[in-house]
């Protein structure tokens, strides 16, 4: 049987209290190359490692991050002649990715599970497009979970107010969305620092033109559910990748919140600037923060920001 490889990433929130156990479950199998790092700096050296194993399978064992890492050096830097199936093993805190196409339950008894499954041939791919970020004059980043605007300081509040808590996966976004709602609710004025998108493709979008506007909120992804039943996308279309725009201000955003996070409708979202569909490609171009499976980055004006479906990745679970 081909070889597995594992990665593990001991700065995500979990994975470095986990070490030693998964170590230990790895042993038992004689066909896993493992590569424990330190952060992502050496992750070019590991993947090349696992193409020289000719593995099939690659397990990720970290969060939301270190997947996007894995995803984005393997693909710019063709590290592999032929891709493996990847694995999502859940050691970050909200691990929106594997709450989609990962394993699940706790990382050392789902990836004891998943090996011996997999020596019996018993695993099944998944397979999800990839999110292609890419600034122009830039590399691309891969991933699957993108926003800008209110989304950036909803990323912060959970960072500082619940998953420096211990909560985890769905339960930590669940409180997270839960919370900042509650905080809006409260002084909503101070809460939403809106954004200015131009939309320069706006392929698939409803009666939405390209001027550059406040914004309160941008979301896109090609994940099929968050966790926690929270899923802010209800538009149409054939599209891979999912998008809600939200304008500023944002009327009747309370009553909004409830339907906007579990993905409902009303008959006044349109017409009020809550709008939401589906398409392969989308070019924003705003000043400011967004953040990408859990990782900062920053956009600028000057440089148009590309965002399409070009890859797909294929997991196994």
């Amino acid at each position: 049987m081909a070889s597995v490889g594992l990665i593990i990433n001991e700065k995500s929130e979990r994975a470095a209290s986990l070490l030693s156990d998964l170590l230990y479950i790895t042993k038992r199998f004689s066909n896993v190359c493992t590569e424990v790092l330190d952060g992502v700096s050496r992750l070019g050296g590991a993947l090349d490692k696992m193409n020289k194993r000719e593995v099939d399978t690659l397990i990720v064992a970290g969060g939301d991050g270190t997947l996007q890492a894995v995803f984005t050096d393997a693909i710019n830097n063709s590290r592999f002649g032929r891709m493996p199936g990847y694995v999502a093993l859940p050691c970050g805190m909200t691990n929106v990715i594997a709450n989609d196409c990962g394993l699940s339950g706790t990382p050392t008894r789902s990836l004891d599970n998943f090996l011996w499954r997999r020596q019996k041939g018993e695993v099944r791919p998944l397979s999800r497009p990839l999110l292609t970020v890419q600034p122009e004059g830039e590399r691309p980043v891969y991933g699957f979970f993108m926003g800008a605007g209110v989304f950036c300081s909803a990323v912060d509040f959970s960072r500082s107010h619940v998953q420096s808590k211990g909560a985890k996966r769905s339960l930590a976004l669940g409180m997270s969305v839960g919370g900042y709602i509650a905080r809006l609710a409260v002084n909503p004025s101070k809460t939403i620092s809106p954004v200015g998108i131009e939309m320069l493709d706006i392929d698939g979008a409803p009666s939405l033109d390209s001027e550059s506007r406040l914004r309160t909120i941008y979301l896109a992804t090609t994940l099929t559910r968050l966790g926690g039943g929270i899923y802010p996308f209800w538009g149409k279309g054939d599209g891979a990748m999912a998008t809600t725009l939200v304008d500023y201000p944002s009327e009747k955003f309370l009553r909004a919140a409830i339907s906007v996070v579990r993905g409902k409708s009303r008959p006044w979202f349109e017409g009020s600037g809550y709008r939401s569909w589906r398409s392969n490609g989308q070019t924003l171009r705003f000043d400011g923060s967004y953040v990408f499976d859990g990782e900062f980055f920053t956009a600028e004006r000057s440089r148009p920001l590309s965002i399409k479906t070009s890859h797909s990745a294929q997991f196994l679970n």
